[in-house]
């Protein structure tokens, strides 16, 4: 769920009533998943949040998963200081953009340009 939090800024069931969200844990409904979410990434969230606890990764995994996750990011990210990878469709976007012109995907937050 924090992983959700971080990458879309805002609460999985942001503006659902305790009521509600508590029904849709309870019957097993998945989180929703944020927009620009990549594949492996999301699966990776899938199985760290799955509802039942026994199918769930181990935290040795996890941990060995998310390191992989970040390495992808640092590289994807250091490609130039004004370029970035898109996780989507690998097109360069420029760090001026939260957002790859090619397929639409989130490639994150702007950065902003130095003096």
């Amino acid at each position: 769920m924090c992983m959700i939090e971080a990458y879309s800024d805002e609460p999985p069931y942001a503006l659902d009533d305790d009521d509600t969200i508590l029904e849709k844990v309870f019957s097993g409904e998945g989180y929703p998943r944020p927009e620009g979410f990549a594949d492996d990434e999301w699966a990776l969230v899938k199985r760290l949040t799955d509802p039942d606890w026994e199918q769930r990764i181990s935290l040795s995994s996890a941990i060995t998963e998310l390191k992989l996750l970040a390495e992808k990011e640092e590289l994807r990210n250091s490609v130039g200081k004004t370029d970035r990878v898109c996780p989507g469709c690998s097109a360069m976007v420029g760090t001026e953009f939260r957002y790859c012109g090619a397929c639409g995907h989130r490639v994150g937050n702007i950065v902003a340009a130095s003096a």
